[in-house]
């Protein structure tokens, strides 16, 4: 992956082909809301910020408050493979 928009692109498809459908969140008033939105069949619904996989970006302080405010359903990600193993472990929590 070459940049954030590559990666958030590869985990969307991949969400997709597993069945999940993947919300692209537009910061309408709420700066620092995660980039995307995953929802399960059933409603389990989790959240992503994307940071690019060569540039290690850092988080702005808005983007930590409404992690810190989502909780165990927010998520920060950087690579394709812990990605994967995101949507592993909460599939695995039913």
């Amino acid at each position: 992956m070459k940049d954030e928009d590559d990666l958030e692109n590869a985990c969307c498809d991949y969400a997709r082909q597993a069945g999940l459908a993947a919300v692209k969140l537009e910061n309408v008033g709420m700066e620092g809301i995660p980039d995307r939105m995953f929802i399960r069949e059933g409603g389990k619904t989790f959240f992503v910020e994307f940071k690019s996989p060569t540039k290690k970006g850092r988080l702005s302080p808005k983007q930590k408050f409404w992690l810190k405010f989502l909780g165990a359903a927010g998520f920060v990600c950087d690579d394709f493979q812990a990605f994967k193993e995101i949507l592993k472990k909460l599939a695995d929590e039913g």
